[in-house]
């Protein structure tokens, strides 16, 4: 899921396309920029779940693979995408079944492929 909070760009809308990268590399001058926008509303998207990947996860599940979720994505987004695909179960422990790519990196390589097949 992507969430943008959407204003008028203030300042910002003044700004040359061409010269933008360069006078935004510099965080401080954010302020200046941001003064006189007007809040204009959050839009959320999410993507859809596929149909054919809740199926895969079932069968894999009813094979006795273990499936769980190794994410670029903040964690919290897929959490929430591994339970509505029946990855995680509500209560289970996320510790052993939802990772970033960061956290499954910096297991020892034993710890990692005992996570992997077991769950």
């Amino acid at each position: 899921m992507g969430i943008a909070i959407i204003y008028d760009g203030g300042k910002l809308a003044d700004l040359n396309p061409e010269t933008t990268e360069t006078k935004l590399e510099d965080i401080q001058s954010y302020n200046e920029y941001e003064i006189g926008g007007t809040f204009l509303g959050i839009m959320g998207i999410k993507d859809p779940i596929r149909p054919e990947a809740v199926s895969a996860i079932e069968d894999c599940k009813t094979a006795g693979i273990n499936v769980m979720m190794i994410t670029g994505d903040s964690k919290e987004t897929a959490v929430a995408i591994a339970k509505e695909l029946n990855i995680i179960e509500e209560n289970e422990d996320l510790s052993k079944c939802s990772f970033t790519g960061m956290e499954f990196e910096k297991l020892e390589t034993e710890e990692a492929k005992m996570k992997a097949l077991s769950g």
